[in-house]
């Protein structure tokens, strides 16, 4: 049997990621793909039970497939699995355990196709992202416009007077892409990840 293979699209706020898993989604099922999309429960932005990207471009409406929403501990079992041949994962970086099953998923033949933040708002490597990366067969890095001058966004800024708990889900809000320049520990209003 085949194997499957491992796409990661990774970078911060605003960078593209869920579009690039709907465009993958729209490709995979071009190709008779059978899919399974999974976002995290705590993920209720703009809809409880669709992936929705900040433009508005909804996953179900597009694609017309359903998204399983799975608490972050949690990794689909081998029932959500059998009969798919791709897996679709959104704000991969939310499901800590997630890295450890890919490989079990890539010898049964499924495609993986994860998306998500490589660092949070202080720079540090976010969650799976970094055991994702490292196992994929293909990465995309994805950047943004800076908030502040329009260059190329890298990394993730946290608007001052927000939680300062590493996951915190938000949009416009609380979150800014921004270039490293104007991201710079010495612009941020948050303390470190311990």
């Amino acid at each position: 049997m085949k194997t499957g293979t491992l796409r990661v699209y990774a970078g911060p706020m605003y960078a593209g990621k869920t579009t690039s898993l709907l465009g993958e989604l729209t490709i995979a099922l071009d190709n008779d793909k059978r899919p399974l999309v999974i976002k995290p429960l705590i993920d209720n932005r703009y809809s409880d039970d669709d992936i929705v990207s900040h433009d508005g471009v909804s996953v179900n409406r597009v694609t017309g497939v359903k998204v399983l929403r799975l608490p972050v501990n949690d990794i689909p079992d081998l029932d959500q699995i059998e009969g798919i041949d791709a897996l679709f994962i959104d704000e991969a970086q939310f499901f800590p355990n997630i890295g450890n099953a890919i490989d079990a998923y890539l010898e049964m033949g499924i495609d993986v196709v994860a998306v998500g933040l490589d660092m949070d708002s202080n720079g540090k490597p976010f969650g799976s992202m970094p055991v994702l990366l490292a196992k994929a067969n293909r990465v995309v890095k994805l950047s943004a416009n800076c908030s502040v001058c329009g260059d190329v966004a890298t990394r993730t800024y946290r608007k001052p007077g927000v939680a300062k708990d590493q996951v915190l889900i938000g949009g416009a809000e609380t979150y800014e892409p921004r270039c490293l320049e104007h991201w710079s520990p010495r612009n941020i209003s948050i303390a470190p990840a311990a």
